[in-house]
């Protein structure tokens, strides 16, 4: 991307976002977000998920959507169904909405990952995990309060501006990660593709926002979006949204182009998103690569379109579609960039 983003106004906490702390105030059921039936109506399965539209969920209450979920696999005879646990979470409006993945039969091969990591891989560096650790508490208390910051990518190196004046400034902190992590970036390779720890590859993919060196850094990345864990995914491909207008090979963006597609069909909120963001940031930078987008993501890009009801999945979707000519002209209120 080459524009800064507001990244807080996304609202969005993903069910793979760690909790920032106790919060006993309720949240609203506004919907069910269900994907990948092609073959049996949604309203079909809407049935057998009784979420009560408009009553009151909190965290910590009991996971009762799972025997209905189960229901819904045996009843039509699915490979997989995946609901999501914790609700996602929608901080306007405090909204909270199932998401219902369905895997059909014939379809298994988006269930294909890699073997989870079994190794020891240590950072060589703690003070870079330190003061990541330290962006993701301030940068999330910042979207939590409504005054979140800004995200952009435009100096090759994730930058938070504050256009609120309501947050600290960040600056001294991101430049000082943007001179230190580019030293460690096969390091943070090595953990990516060995560690067994989940937050730390979650870590890893993080702080390669500053590792520089943009299109090496994305060719590496690419080779991990087969991930098994969803929060690793996220933050891999959250990273590139920054950066995929910025890629110089068109050969290296047409790889991602695949990878993005790929992710669209994967069972998971967190793919979707940041597969259809990354799309879309392409499209708005390279006109060139729009007729490679759509010829091999047309079908799902056009599905997303038609059956999410995800204003962060819906929204970009349909503006995507209008950039590659399907559609008139881009009617959402999408913001620029996920922040789950």
């Amino acid at each position: 991307m080459t524009k800064s983003v507001p990244s807080a106004i996304l609202l969005l906490l993903a069910s793979l976002t760690p909790a920032v702390a106790a919060d006993d105030t309720p949240w609203t059921w506004a919907g069910l977000e269900i994907l990948g039936n092609r073959t049996v109506p949604r309203a079909e399965i809407e049935k057998l998920i009784p979420i009560p539209m408009g009553g009151e969920w909190r965290m910590g209450d009991p996971p009762v959507w799972k025997e209905s979920c189960a229901a819904v696999k045996e009843r039509f005879d699915f490979a997989e169904v995946r609901c999501s646990d914790p609700p996602l979470r929608v901080f306007g409006g405090r909204k909270a909405y199932l998401v219902v993945d369905i895997v059909e039969k014939g379809r298994e091969g988006v269930l294909t990952f890699r073997e989870a990591p079994t190794g020891s891989v240590a950072f060589a560096n703690d003070e870079m995990v330190r003061l990541g650790r330290e962006l993701d508490s301030k940068t999330m208390a910042a979207a939590m309060a409504g005054h979140g910051y800004n995200e952009t990518g435009t100096k090759g190196y994730l930058f938070y501006e504050d256009k609120s004046g309501s947050n600290e400034d960040l600056t001294a902190t991101v430049e000082r990660l943007a001179l230190l992590v580019p030293q460690y970036r096969d390091n943070l390779f090595a953990v990516l593709r060995g560690e067994a720890d989940l937050n730390a590859r979650r870590r890893a993919a993080t702080l390669l926002n500053w590792a520089g060196d943009l299109d090496r850094t994305i060719r590496e990345s690419l080779t991990l979006l087969d991930d098994p864990d969803e929060g690793v995914r996220n933050n891999l491909s959250r990273f590139m949204t920054h950066f995929s207008g910025q890629v110089k090979s068109k050969r290296l963006r047409h790889r991602m182009i695949d990878a993005f597609v790929q992710q669209l069909d994967r069972p998971g909120h967190g793919d979707r998103n940041k597969g259809i963001y990354n799309l879309l940031a392409i499209a708005q930078a390279r006109p060139d690569d729009r007729g490679y987008i759509l010829e091999h993501g047309g079908e799902s890009i056009r599905y997303l379109s038609e059956n999410s009801i995800l204003f962060n999945v819906q929204g970009p979707a349909h503006d995507l579609l209008a950039l590659l000519g399907e559609v008139k002209s881009a009617v959402s209120d999408a913001p620029a960039s996920p922040r789950c």
